[in-house]
Formats: structure tokens, sequence, C-alpha cells
């Protein structure tokens, strides 16, 4: 009922005159019948041996399942003092005459030029039995409920029927078609492209809608426009209202819901509409009294086909619509609001949908996809983002309504569907692990390059500039800073309390300090003015020494992320690479040594350069330091990958 009392607030009460029709007839269907068993109920009780003929099949076919027809005419007696009793006779003739409200209904929003007196003949007849007659019916009260004599009092049976031909004539008047599945009513010729232009773009996606109810369109002339409205669902005070004026359509929207109005905008942002803001309105007898959103959109064509186009992308989005809300909140059990509303928009966009994932179950499709595929890894009722991180679970969670919806499409069995889902799952944490190592490879990449700059300096220490001086701190602190930024975010999802890829994260922090090491060494190689002399040459092996040693432990990376499959060959990869990082430490210990014994093998007599063999020593250190971090990474390395390996 809220969906008519909504659009009649809207001022397109004629869209609604032909379901108003089919509502009217089945009132006279009803309001016959339960004529029909007062009068059988008066025979029983005038002669109680005579069969009656059942009425309860008639009554649930005509929707009165609950009146108890048979039970009221079974009860009937003969009263001394005249007149009957019947059970629920009171309540069968106070719901004749809401029946005949419910006829008169139609003729009174069509302007029917009879409808006045239909009014005035009702208003008399409640009238009459304004005292109720609870279970004692009178002759004359039956008389002027069943009789359908004329010459004498009206009756409700005599305007029952008389409503029933004005209905008829009504009917005959609203020529009403059906164009490309929607109901129409009055439409001129031109109006057809326009409405199977809308109808086009709701089944390309109907099939999404998945048994739920909703998408009734109905189509009517208003003036010089043409209306076209969806029921959308079964949602109270969720419609959509598109009136097409030549090459202009208005779409009028309402909502009970504000993220979801708001969702309904953002789906047509890039199609060229401009939308007034979301305005909050309150009705009588409309979603309980509360208050609803309605926003209004309009779109101004170019020719005939840009207006087909919009009319068709408005259809395709509206089962978009339908139990969106709900599926936002099964969303958000694994991810925050923003991300939850982001995965239903990119869903809409891809023709994909939520419905599938809800028939599947909803947050109970993916509890089952943890329950057996990451038991131990995710603690009950953990948000997903919490595990996987935001972009991991977004990822996830688009595969699992890419999977339902599609799945469920093509008629794949529910298991295979929840089968397919844990192993999505299953991935999802690999790639949480791929990931972290690629966190990694990227931090070593920097490491390289600090480290080729420091060797680079030590082959030429008395050449370089001032400029080149303040250029390469200047870019090992942007480098250093950037190594910073981007294992930040694997370092809080790693030691989170539901941390995962957390058996690569020692190996990802002892690559972020040789970063920090290898930036230190870059300070102090542009800061020192160093001299030729003894200690430089074993001090350029160190440097060269570390350039190798990032390079191997890129290789064993590199190796240990093709590895994950168990590849026999990738593991022999990486654990002689990280043998090499290693074997690379011990020869940097050798060449630190080295260079403090050049540095402090002073010429006798020689005056002492304390800035320059400080600088030495200082340098030689964070070199060396950055050493021992990159063959503690790989240690870590290696302990991960042997009992990733072990059975």
């Amino acid at each position: 009922m809220e969906k008519t009392l909504i659009v009649e607030a809207l001022g397109e009460g004629g869209l609604l005159l032909p379901a108003r029709l089919e509502r009217a007839l089945a009132a006279n269907d009803r309001a016959k019948l339960r004529m029909t068993a007062l009068q059988d109920a008066a025979a029983r009780a005038r002669a109680p041996a005579t069969p009656v003929r059942p009425l309860d099949a008639e009554a649930r076919a005509a929707g009165l399942g609950g009146d108890g027809l048979d039970a009221a005419i079974a009860s009937a007696r003969m009263l001394d003092g005249g007149g009957y009793q019947v059970s629920g006779a009171g309540r069968l003739t106070q719901a004749i005459l809401d029946d005949i409200a419910a006829m008169a209904d139609p003729l009174e929003a069509a302007g029917d030029g009879g409808a006045d007196g239909f009014a005035a003949r009702l208003a008399a007849l409640r009238t009459a039995f304004a005292g109720g007659v609870d279970d004692i019916l009178s002759e004359a009260d039956l008389v002027r409920l069943t009789s359908a004599r004329r010459g004498g009092a009206d009756s409700a049976h005599l305007l029952v029927m008389d409503l029933h031909k004005a209905l008829n004539r009504l009917s005959a008047t609203l020529s009403a078609e059906t164009v490309a599945g929607a109901r129409t009513l009055g439409i001129a010729e031109a109006d057809k492209p326009r409405i199977a232009a809308f109808m086009a773009g709701l089944a390309q996606t109907r099939r999404l809608i998945f048994g739920h109810p909703g998408l009734d369109t109905t189509a009517s002339r208003s003036g010089a426009r043409l209306v076209i409205q969806n029921d959308i669902g079964t949602t109270d005070a969720h419609v959509i209202i598109i009136a097409v004026d030549g090459l202009a359509a208005t779409v009028t929207y309402t909502d009970v819901h504000r993220s979801r109005a708001k969702f309904f905008i953002s789906l047509f942002s890039d199609a060229g509409a401009e939308w007034t803001p979301l305005a909050e309105r309150t009705a009588a007898g409309i979603a309980g009294g509360a208050a609803f959103h309605l926003v209004t959109g309009r779109f101004v064509a170019t020719d005939g086909e840009a207006l087909d186009g919009f009319l068709s992308a408005v259809g395709r989005n509206i089962v978009f619509l339908i139990d969106w809300n709900k599926a936002r909140k099964a969303l958000q059990t694994f991810v925050d609001k923003s991300t939850a509303i982001a995965l239903l928009r990119t869903a809409a966009r891809g023709a994909i949908g939520h419905r599938g994932f809800l028939e599947m179950g909803g947050p109970e499709l993916v509890f089952d996809a943890v329950r057996r595929s990451a038991e131990g890894r995710v603690p009950y009722g953990a948000r997903l983002d919490r595990v996987l991180g935001r972009e991991g679970a977004a990822r996830f969670l688009a595969e699992v309504l890419r999977l339902a919806s599609e799945g469920l499409a093509a008629g794949r069995s529910a298991r295979l569907i929840r089968d397919e889902v844990r192993a999505e799952l299953a991935r999802s944490f690999g790639s949480v692990e791929e990931e972290m190592l690629a966190v990694v490879l990227r931090q070593l990449g920097i490491a390289r390059m600090l480290a080729g700059a420091v060797a680079g300096v030590l082959d030429a220490p008395s050449d370089l500039s001032d400029a080149a001086r303040d250029a390469l701190r200047s870019r090992a602190k942007r480098l250093e800073e950037k190594a910073d930024r981007q294992i930040v975010g694997a370092r809080e999802r790693a030691s989170g309390p539901f941390g995962q890829g957390g058996r690569f994260l020692p190996v990802a922090d002892a690559a972020e300090q040789a970063v920090d090491a290898f930036e230190e060494a870059a300070f102090l190689a542009s800061a020192a003015r160093l001299k030729p002399g003894a200690a430089v040459p074993p001090l350029r092996d160190l440097a060269a020494g570390a350039v190798v040693c990032c390079s191997d432990l890129v290789r064993a990376v590199a190796a240990a992320s093709e590895g994950s499959a168990g590849r026999r060959e990738d593991v022999t990869d990486t654990l002689e690479a990280i043998d090499a990082v290693t074997e690379g430490e011990r020869r940097a210990d050798a060449a630190h040594r080295r260079v403090q014994e050049a540095a402090l093998a002073l010429d006798e007599g020689a005056p002492l350069d304390a800035g320059a063999l400080v600088a030495t020593l200082e340098l030689a250190r964070a070199i060396e330091g950055a050493t021992d971090e990159l063959a503690r990474a790989a240690l870590a390395l290696r302990a991960s990958v042997l009992e990733e390996m072990a059975p």
C-alpha cells in the first residue's frame, strides 16, 4: 500500500490506475463471496437439514482463507424473535463495506462522473450499520446487504453490481497493453521506443534478481509526458519514476536509506545527468511516518538514440538497488563501510550485483570458507581487512560477489560455488605472503641503489664536487623515506593481532634496516673528503661486496616468490642465493678489518688527520652493518623456506 501512497505523493497517481483496477475487481469477487456466505447462512438457519455447498476453496482462491465462511454457515441458526445468529456476521458486514470502498477507489482516481453517487450510497450503508451487528443479523440487515431487487431500498449487493459495471466501462477506456513487458496505459505510438529502451536495460540485468520480487514496470501518459514507474522491490517508500518530455528525461527517486540514494546517483556519474541535492521528506502513511529521501536527476539528450541510451542505463541499474542495504551490512561484517559501498558499486558497474551473494547466504558463505580453508589463521568473527589487509580483503570479496552471481546465473551447484569461494580464500592468503615478499624486493632495490651510489663515490673520492655531494645526500634521504613508507603498511598488517604474511616480516625488517645503514653510508661518503691512501682500496672492496650481497639477496627473494608452489628448483635457487649472501657478509667482515688496519697504521711522524680517520672508520662500519642486516634477512628467509618445506 505504501508504494501507492508514495507514487501519489509524487503526483503520479495516474500510473496506479491499472493496479487499482485489478484490486477493485478482486474486491468485487470478495464482496460477492461474502454476501453468498451470508445468504447461505440464512438458508441453513431456516432449513438446517438442507445440504450447503462448501465455500472455503473459493475463499482461499479469493484470498479469504482466514474468513471461516464455512464455519459461519454451519453455525447459523434462527432466533426466536426473528433474525439470525451467524458467527462473524458483524465482521463479514464490515468487510463487505470495505470491499465496496476498494471497488470505488479507481473510479474516484479516474474522475468518473458517477463516483460521487457511489460514495454517497456507501456512506448511507455505513450509517445503517454503524451500530454494528455482532453475530446477530436481522432480516432487514440481510436484505440491506444481499438483496438484488431494484425498486426498493438500496443494498450492498446492488451497489456492488453497479460498481462492477462502472469498473468494466473504465477498464474499456484505459486501453491497457503490454510493451516489452511493461504494463502501459493510454500511451502514444511514439512512446513505445522509449519504453522499449528502458525495458531493454532492465532485461540486461533482470536475471541478477535471483527470484526476489520486484521490477514490475508501468507506463502511462500524463499530459505531454510519458511517465514510467518501476516498483524496484518491496521496500516501503522505494520508488523510481522517469518522466520523458521530448528529448528530456527526469528521474525521481525516493528511498528510506540515504546511503543507497547516494549510491544510486553515483551509478550515473558519467551519464551527463544533473542531480538535485538529496532532500528529506515525510508524508502521512509512508514509511511509518519516518523521513525518506528524494532526489531528482535531469538528462537532456541530443537525439533519440542518446535518450534511449540513458533510459536503458536507468533500467539496467535498478536491480542493483534491491536488498542493497542488506548486502552493505553483510559486507561490513568483513570490511569498513566505505569499502563495502565501493564493492557494491564495482559489482554494479561490472553487471555482477550482490543478490547472488545474498542468495548464497551472504556472510555465512564467507564464514564457511574461513572455517574450511583458514582454520587457525582467522579467529572467528575477525574482520577480513584485519587479516588480509584492506586491499586484499576487497579483492577477495569482489571475487566472492562474482563467483556467487556468475555461478548461480550459470546454474552451478551451491556446493561448487562454496568450493570456489574456499579456493579463492586460500589463494588470498598466499597472495598476502607474496605481497610481503614484493615489499622486500622493493626494499632491496632501494638498498642496491644506495650501495651502488656509495661504491661510485669511493671509485673517485677526491673528484666529487660540492653539488654532487649535496645531490647524493638528498637522493639517499628520499630513497630511505620511500623505503619507510613502503614497509609501514606491511608491518602493521603482519604485526597486528591477526597478522598475515608474518613469517616474512623478519626478512622485511632486516631489509629495511639495511636501507637505513646504506643511507647513513651515503651521507658519510658525501660528507667525508677522503684522500687516496692505504684505507681506500679495502673500503672499495667492502662497498663492492655490499652491492653483490644486495644482488644475491634479490635473487634469493625472487626465487622464493616463484617457489610458493614448492617447486624444488626454485627452492634450490633460493638456498644457493642465501648461501652467497652469507658468504658475502663474511667477505665484508674481512674487508672491514682491512680498512680498520689500514686506517690505524699511521706513518711515524705523519700528522694525525682525525676527521679523515673517523670518517673512514664510520663509513666502513655503516657498510659492514648493512651487510650484517642483509645476512640477517637471508637467514630469516632460509628459516621460512625450510619451515614451509617441512612435512
